[in-house]
């Protein structure tokens, strides 16, 4: 069946619009969409395609060639709205607007291989861009606001020509999967709609990727589904034009990566993309080949044998770029032809596949080495599936049910991995589901209309709930005393970010804002720990293994020792000159006692001074000694006390007599340390149980009228 399309040359766009439009009618294999399915809400997102010389695509029904600046050699992508109306394009170099504006510069390169990236929604965008050749520029990130910049980040550095991007399974956030070039480490990152990309997971390809410039080509591409992700590496080497292509496993719950196999060594491999069913991977080499891969059986042997040659390039220069369509195409560009290629089926083996090398002719116009790079999942539109919203601070779980199938019931269940005899269910489209434990639960989704059923499962992990007081409460010293607190983040985090009495530190990839700071520095076991050893604001952000983030801070303050008092004589009593929050009195050098009081009565004649202790506990230097020659015995004791056992292992009886009293019970330690404090009311018999450690101490009770006893005791341990 043949579809209209309409082409129509802008040779001024701005004259556009006081001009009649050329057109010119061509036929061309063109779905409708008139609908958006509910399991692909970005299903439109790709309906316009920029590429080429100045090649604006509109999948609708018009292809428009119009002579704004995006002429480029490589680097394309473009983003429409969800309901297919043009928004954005970029070359990597500048980000446009539909009217062929310029709204920011950008630090990608035109001839990066997949050197932009645009993923989002109508409001906020995520512009992602690559340099060339392993340029100094890096990878970074852009957060677009209804067109207004609120967000630019290097996240990456040195990094290689590709990238690719795909939905997480809660169809809300986005993996963006980067290689480093010079390295043998890929770098998955969580996407979020405005916030900077979260510390990546990485792992580690079959393959070195460097030294040599060249070698930062390549490609790297999800499937639809998310499933697999291909690795394609230009060249392995600065001697040869070998290249490979990787194959991997892609976990859309939880980022994790895992590896298959890889192809046989191919020439200068350049672009690979997967068949709508996942059964067929398509790579195409520079200068030699189209080569199809049959997937369905995931051995190695297998697929190597399976290698088909679909087209082979007229000369060393030629290649073609390949991507896919929501319509079940996969297109191909080949650089200085003015057409456009297809698969017709990609599905199918071999020559089935029905590859038309000129397929789509381009008037006046010619494409070159790229095609838009876009949104994987934008291409994915499964009969079924289901969103969810995360409670970070529990367990509970929001799920949003999804399919095309007009469904008249549902249901979900919910299984505990290992578990066989726990399940629980809902018979609604969407729910709420709370549960009950941690680990690894299926989550299943039915949809049903009339005697058909579909499904799908999807597995959750559920980590331990927050303490949100991860750091304790706070805390102080006393000045002259030294702190050596370790600060613990909780244990099984992704990664742990600290502010040492500044900031929250993130990573620094850019040398012009910094010293660098790369991912390592955030993650394992050197980044669970701080040792908190001055005054200051402690502060930590933790994410853990779904991606959540969690702060708290910590305040450990300085308070200074009191000032050294001096004492003196007042009739029969010694007087502090200074006020504070306690006295402790010493006779001959022995802490005798402890009160709120500035002035004593002292008990017996000899040396006495006094150390004022702040309400902190902090502590001055005892004061000059003073001579009492002047105490009145009858005055001490007057708060008079049994204790028994003494000594004791710390499990102490004072016995007040028959008065039942409200009293203060203080031990100092021989050095005049406070030790222990309670306060008893209405007593006679009180017990107390201490943890002292063995030595002797000083035991003060202190009555409502200030009266005071004391009593040597002794713990043995």
């Amino acid at each position: 069946m043949q579809h209209k399309i309409q082409v129509t040359y802008l040779y001024n766009m701005p004259q556009l619009m006081k001009s009649t439009l050329l057109s010119l009618i061509l036929l061309l294999n063109i779905s409708s969409f008139a609908q958006i399915p509910e399991t692909n809400p970005d299903f439109l997102r790709t309906k316009h395609w920029t590429f080429g010389d100045s090649i604006l695509l509109n999948f609708d029904d018009s292809i428009i060639v119009s002579t704004s600046n995006v002429h480029t050699s490589e680097a394309y992508s473009s983003f429409s709205s969800k309901t297919g109306k043009l928004l954005y394009y970029s070359d990597a170099a500048n980000l446009y607007d539909s009217n062929f504006n310029i709204i920011s510069t950008l630090k990608g390169d035109k001839s990066s291989v997949q050197g932009v990236l645009i993923s989002g929604n109508d409001s906020i965008i995520n512009v992602i861009t690559t340099t060339d050749i392993g340029g100094t520029n890096g990878a970074n990130v852009y957060t677009f606001k209804d067109g207004v910049k609120i967000g630019d980040k290097k996240i990456l550095s040195p990094v290689c020509e590709m990238q690719s991007i795909v939905k997480h399974a809660n169809q809300k956030d986005n993996w963006l999967v980067l290689h480093k070039f010079k390295s043998e480490k890929g770098y998955i990152f969580l996407i979020r709609d405005n916030q900077d990309p979260i510390c990546p997971k990485n792992f580690e390809s079959q393959n070195y990727i460097g030294n040599k410039g060249s070698n930062a080509a390549g490609s790297l591409t999800f499937s639809a589904s998310s499933k697999m992700l291909a690795l394609t590496i230009y060249s392995l080497n600065e001697f040869n034009a070998d290249g490979i292509v990787e194959l991997y496993k892609f976990n859309n719950s939880t980022g994790e990566i895992d590896y298959i196999l890889s192809s046989q060594k191919l020439w200068l491999p350049i672009h690979s993309v997967f068949s709508p069913d996942e059964t067929k991977l398509y790579s195409s080499e520079r200068g030699r080949h189209l080569i199809q891969y049959d997937l369905s059986n995931l051995n190695i042997d297998s697929v190597h044998n399976s290698k088909t040659i679909l087209w082979t390039a007229q000369n060393t220069f030629s290649n073609m770029a390949l991507q896919n369509y929501s319509n079940g195409f996969i297109y191909g560009a080949i650089p200085d032809s003015s057409y456009l290629s297809v698969i017709k089926y990609p599905n199918l083996q071999g020559n089935n596949s029905g590859l038309d090398l000129r397929h789509y002719k381009i008037p006046n116009r010619i494409v070159s080495y790229g095609l838009p790079n876009f949104n994987a999942s934008y291409f994915y539109t499964p009969s079924i599936d289901f969103a969810y919203t995360e409670d970070c601070w529990g367990h509970s779980y929001s799920f949003e049910g999804r399919d095309t199938l007009q469904a008249t019931s549902w249901k979900w269940c919910f299984q505990k991995v290992g578990v066989s005899n726990f399940k629980d269910s809902s018979l609604t489209k969407h729910c709420n589901y709370s549960f009950p434990d941690t680990g690894k639960w299926q989550v299943s989704h039915f949809a049903t209309i009339g005697s058909r059923t579909d499904t799908v499962t999807k597995t959750l992990t559920i980590h331990p709930k927050w303490d949100l007081n991860m750091l304790g409460t706070d805390t102080f010293y006393c000045t002259g005393d030294s702190i050596n607190l370790v600060l613990q983040a909780p244990a099984n985090m992704h990664c742990v970010h600290w502010g040492d009495k500044g900031p929250i530190e993130e990573p620094n990839l850019d040398n012009a804002l910094g010293p660098i700071i790369d991912y390592d520095h955030f993650q394992g076991v050197n980044a669970d720990t701080l040792i908190a050893d001055t005054a200051g604001v402690y502060r930590i952000k933790v994410t853990n293994k779904t991606f959540c983030q969690a702060w708290d801070t910590l305040t450990i303050a300085e308070y200074p020792n009191p000032n050294k008092s001096l004492i003196s004589r007042f009739k029969d009593s010694v007087v502090s000159n200074t006020l504070a929050h306690t006295y402790r009195w010493y006779r001959d050098g022995v802490a005798k006692f402890e009160t709120t009081e500035r002035r004593l009565d002292p008990d017996s004649n000899g040396y006495w001074q006094v150390q004022l202790v702040s309400e902190y506990g902090c502590e001055s230097e005892l004061s000059d000694s003073l001579l009492v020659d002047f105490a009145s015995i009858p005055k001490i004791n007057s708060l008079p006390f049994k204790i028994y056992p003494n000594p004791s292992d710390g499990n102490i009886s004072i016995e007040l007599g028959n008065e039942q009293l409200n009293v203060n019970i203080k031990i100092l330690d021989m050095n005049g340390k406070l030790a222990y404090t309670q306060k008893s009311k209405n007593s006679s018999l009180i017990t107390i149980h201490t943890t002292l450690t063995a030595g002797n101490y000083i035991l003060s009770l202190t009555d409502e009228d200030g009266n005071t006893g004391s009593q040597k005791i002794e713990v043995l341990r």
